[in-house]
Parts: structure tokens; C-alpha cells; sequence
């Protein structure tokens, strides 16, 4: 007798719906993948949906092409790298400190 495969549990069409695009963007793991997967093999409207997600990405992908402007990758590595933290003090003072772990350097 074949054990039981917990991975191809029946879900219904608002589970499936709710996570085609992690299946779409290749985010899920092995087990909902199968899960979903199994439900689309069954569900000609989730699947047709699961269709439309992925023809939908792949034409956004085709069609952003544009590249940033000089300056907004450093920019934004900057902001990524800033620290904010917020304390309160025993006193219920509020701390804001911010510190910055790059710096601007101007191209030469």
C-alpha cells in the first residue's frame, strides 16, 4: 500500500487562489507546489487564472526595460543602509538614532 502524501492534500480554489502567484514568481516550496499543482490539474478556473498570472508577468518582464537614472542605485544602497532605532527611555522619553554605514563618494 502507497503511504499517504500529505503534499497532495485537496485545497480549494480560495487556497489555490491565494497562492498561484508563489507558484507564478517560483516562490513556494516542494509541498505547495505539489499542492497546487495538483489542484490545477483538476480546477480548469484556478488553472486558467494560474495561465493569465504567469502570460501577464512574462509581459511585464518583456516590457520594463528602462534603466534607472545615474546616482539611484548608490541612492538607494545608501537609504537600504541606514539605521534607524527608536528607544524609550525609562522616563518615557523617546530616542530616535540614526546612523549611516556608507558614505557618498563623488566619482572622479
Amino acid at each position: 500500500m502507497r503511504e499517504h502524501d500529505p503534499r497532495l492534500d485537496r485545497i480549494d480554489c480560495e487556497d489555490a487562489r491565494r497562492d498561484l502567484s508563489l507558484l507564478v514568481d517560483l516562490e513556494c516550496d516542494d509541498a505547495c507546489r505539489s499542492r497546487l499543482e495538483h489542484h490545477l490539474a483538476g480546477c480548469a478556473t484556478c488553472r486558467e487564472m494560474f495561465l493569465s498570472e504567469r502570460r501577464l508577468k512574462a509581459k511585464l518582464s518583456r516590457s520594463c526595460c528602462e534603466t534607472a537614472p545615474s546616482g539611484l542605485r548608490e541612492r538607494l544602497m545608501v537609504e537600504i543602509r541606514r539605521t534607524t532605532v527608536t528607544t524609550t527611555d525609562a522616563d518615557g522619553t523617546t530616542v530616535v538614532h540614526r546612523t549611516t554605514t556608507v558614505q557618498r563618494r563623488d566619482p572622479t
